[in-house]
C-alpha cells in the first residue's frame, strides 16, 4: 500500500512539474476527436495536427480557421499562465545556543531488599568439621 501512494505522489509531482493538470487529463477525449476532425477533414497526421494547435503553425492556423475557435479553446494543454517556483536559501552564519540542563526527577523507591539467604547462616549443618 505505501508502494502504491508513493508511485501515485510520484507520478503527481511528475505531472504538476511538466504543467500539466486534472483538467487537461479530462480535456485529453476533446484532444483525440479533434485530432481526428483534422485527419478526416484536412488529412492531417497527428504531427500536423500537433504543429497546429501547439507548435510553429498555430498562428497561421488559428487566422484561416476561426470557425473552430470555440474547439481550439477546449483543448487541453492551452495555458495562458506560466508558473515558477523561486525558492531562497537562507544560511544563518552564528550558531543558536542551547542550554542544557540537567533534570532531576525523584522516584519513590517501593523496592526495599530482603537477605533471604539469612537463614542459611544460623542453620548448623554448614559449619566444618570439628575435631576431639
Amino acid at each position: 500500500m505505501k508502494t502504491l501512494i508513493a508511485i501515485s505522489l510520484s507520478f503527481l509531482v511528475f505531472f504538476q512539474s511538466a504543467g500539466l493538470g486534472v483538467t487537461d487529463i479530462f480535456l485529453f477525449g476533446r484532444f483525440v476527436e479533434h485530432a481526428e476532425y483534422h485527419s478526416e477533414n484536412y488529412g492531417d497526421d497527428f504531427f500536423t495536427f500537433y504543429e497546429k494547435h501547439y507548435g510553429s503553425l498555430k498562428a497561421e492556423h488559428q487566422k484561416n480557421y476561426n470557425e473552430e475557435k470555440q474547439e481550439h479553446e477546449e483543448l487541453p494543454f492551452q495555458h495562458i499562465s506560466c508558473h515558477h517556483v523561486l525558492t531562497d536559501v537562507v544560511l544563518v552564519p552564528y550558531e543558536i545556543p542551547i542550554l542544557r540542563g540537567e533534570i532531576f526527577i525523584q522516584h519513590s523507591h517501593t523496592f526495599y531488599y530482603q537477605n533471604l539467604y539469612s537463614s542459611l547462616e544460623k542453620v548448623s549443618i554448614f559449619q566444618p568439621p570439628k575435631f576431639a
